[in-house]
């Protein structure tokens, strides 16, 4: 009977450690995707949202000018039920680059090849 409580106690330790362990990146992760962007759309200067934040809020299908973050966006979050295109000129010149997809997000935009690259976007209704 012994044997199986402290069987028991180290099962409920070990358990706890690991809910612990999970916890904290959890709790950070959820810091991060707190913002002011709730509705529109978000371009960041810095990977993981961080930096400058430009918000853009579109009335209408239309392309809107990157303005202080031009060719210095790194992060984007894109609330909005609309598809965000990417263009490395202003005015939305030329062919689209990178598609932000509806309700969605990208921490670094590295890994699409459109990191610091970002001059215009448009928003698409899907």
């Amino acid at each position: 009977m012994r044997r199986q409580t402290i069987r028991r106690a180290g099962v409920v330790a070990l358990a706890m450690t690991g809910l612990l362990g999970i916890g904290l990146p959890v709790q950070a992760n959820a810091e991060q995707l707190a913002s002011s962007c709730l509705s529109s759309f978000c371009l960041y200067e810095h990977d993981n949202y961080t930096g400058t934040e430009q918000e853009f809020l579109f009335t209408s299908n239309g392309c809107v000018n990157a303005g202080t973050l031009n060719n210095k966006a790194s992060s984007m979050r894109n609330p909005s039920a609309g598809r965000i295109q990417f263009y490395n000129s202003a005015n939305c010149a030329g062919s689209y680059g990178y598609v932000a997809a509806p309700r969605s997000v990208d921490s670094d935009l590295t890994n699409n090849g459109f990191d610091n690259l970002t001059s215009s976007v448009k928003r698409v209704n899907p």
